[in-house]
């Protein structure tokens, strides 16, 4: 990234502020607020991140209502679509 003309490493994001990690090891601090200002170039794109939920169902659930369930759960994530991408195991 390139803030106040230096090529720096992203360490940490908070609420408030961002940390970068310059070549050097030496840490600033800059206000998101400051960031939101000036044009910021990413060189590296971090790998897709991902959580895994399970559910598990009683052996005893009806198919139909497992069916409805999934139905629920892609519907809810094509709705969201921008925020969300879902692989289902089944």
């Amino acid at each position: 990234m390139f803030a106040y003309q230096f090529q720096m490493v992203v360490e940490e994001m908070n609420i408030l502020t961002t940390i970068f990690l310059k070549f050097d090891n030496h840490k600033v601090i800059i206000p998101n607020s400051v960031l939101a200002t000036k044009a910021i170039y990413n060189f590296y794109r971090s790998p897709d991140m991902s959580d895994i939920i399970e559910f598990f169902v009683h052996v005893c659930t009806p198919v139909e209502k497992i069916s409805l369930i999934k139905q629920r759960i892609s519907r809810y994530v094509l709705r969201n679509v921008f925020f969300l991408s879902l692989i289902v195991f089944f």
